[in-house]
């Protein structure tokens, strides 16, 4: 990701335009092609982070624009993975070091022996802990024209974390690449309100971190990492309202961007969580079982819900859904249970973060009017345990029978 300092653009009126730069420029393109042979070469030699950045440094001040050769530097500097040169215990190393050198100073004279030992104690050995004699151990390779690419994306993902909300059009999407998409949504656990626009158009409506109270740096960062899956999309219109440098703009993006997506397999965004869930899930109980897909369900007024997991009862084969509000997600809370107020039918149950509520009676109050709904939601701390889970799809299965 490209830090503030890197990103380009220019505001007219209200509309903010991410300075993009062609691809296929043969000067852009030799610029990327010595920045990352500088990083496969610091690889091949074992270089430490201080020696590869003062390398690339020369390059980018004789680039003809520092700025874009800086950010693409970043880029690669982010697909490399630095580590320790050796196992040691350089405080103890840098302590023995510098009482020696002060036991030499206080007597005032000095041993060959003693000399040599200070003498030959090098910066790297003795300060070797510090991040700029970390070794460069690993560098994912990338072409020229991915990297330029690359750069072309990430100034559009620089913008987005100053978003307050972020509105994607899709036109008649695919229901394999949508649901692809969603996914990914849930992967970055972000709070999308999905509508129908028409017979086959969509728009995802997301929530940016400059709308969120309690504003998060890792929520801005999620939004961002979604833009590359929503590049993916056939057709696509993306319009983000923004605050930055105190100044309210929009962007507009679309297919017609010609933006290029780095994420290859997107139907491959499962959270680790969700992961162990499933293993868990299956292992300590055997009443529920996770189906394999989740379906849309239709939440009325045009709107569609694409909840986070589906189970199935194994003695009744009541089906069921569960959809998560995480810690961002305190705005969509409200609209969701008055939802099930009215469609009181809907087979969809609601786990909520406990850190969305200050207490038991604060939850408790979310359903003043609606009891019957509070069978169907229930707390979680960062995410949900099996056994809480399933007393939840018991209660709700009950409840869902009886109103029947």
């Amino acid at each position: 990701m490209l830090r503030k300092e890197h990103l380009l653009y220019r505001i007219n009126g209200e509309n903010i335009k991410p300075r993009f730069i062609d691809p296929q420029s043969p000067f852009l393109l030799e610029c990327a092609s010595e920045l990352i042979g500088i990083c496969s070469a610091a690889l091949e030699s074992g270089m430490s982070r201080q020696e590869l950045e003062e390398i690339s440094s020369s390059i980018i001040r004789g680039s003809a624009d520092v700025k874009i050769a800086s950010g693409l530097n970043k880029l690669l500097l982010d697909r490399c993975e630095f580590a320790l040169s050796a196992e040691a215990d350089y405080p103890l190393l840098r302590k023995n070091c510098f009482l020696q050198a002060a036991k030499m100073l206080k007597r005032g004279t000095f041993t060959g022996e003693e000399l040599q030992k200070i003498s030959s104690a090098r910066t790297a050995d003795i300060y070797g802990d510090l991040p700029d004699f970390e070794k460069l151990v690993s560098f994912a390779p990338v072409t020229p024209t991915a990297l330029l690419d690359r750069y072309n994306l990430a100034q559009a993902q620089g913008l987005l974390i100053y978003a307050r909300k972020v509105v994607l059009k899709l036109s008649e999407p695919e229901q394999s690449e949508l649901r692809k998409f969603l996914k990914a949504v849930k992967f970055f656990r972000l709070l999308a309100h999905i509508r129908r626009e028409g017979k086959k158009g969509l728009t995802i409506e997301l929530s940016g971190p400059y709308s969120i109270i309690d504003s998060s740096t890792k929520y801005a960062l999620q939004l961002a990492n979604l833009l590359p899956a929503a590049v993916n999309l056939s057709r696509w219109e993306l319009v983000a309202e923004l605050k930055i440098k105190e100044r309210e703009a929009v962007m507009k993006l679309s297919h017609k961007s010609k933006l290029v997506s780095h994420y290859k397999q997107l139907s491959g965004y499962i959270p680790e969580e969700i992961r162990i869930f499933h293993r868990t899930f299956n292992d300590k109980q055997s009443d529920w079982q996770i189906t394999g897909e989740t379906p849309f369900i239709d939440g009325g007024s045009q709107e569609l819900i694409f909840p986070d997991l589906s189970f199935v009862s194994t003695s009744s084969g009541k089906v069921l859904h569960l959809e998560l509000f995480h810690r961002w997600h305190a705005g969509g809370i409200a609209r969701r249970i008055e939802l099930l107020k009215n469609n009181p039918q809907l087979p969809l149950t609601l786990g909520i973060d406990r850190a969305l509520v200050k207490s038991e009676e604060e939850f408790e109050k979310l359903f003043a009017d609606a009891p019957q709904i509070r069978k169907r939601c229930w707390l979680f701390r960062d995410f949900p345990g099996v056994t809480t889970c399933v007393n939840a799809l018991n209660r709700a299965e009950k409840e869902l029978t009886n109103s029947h």
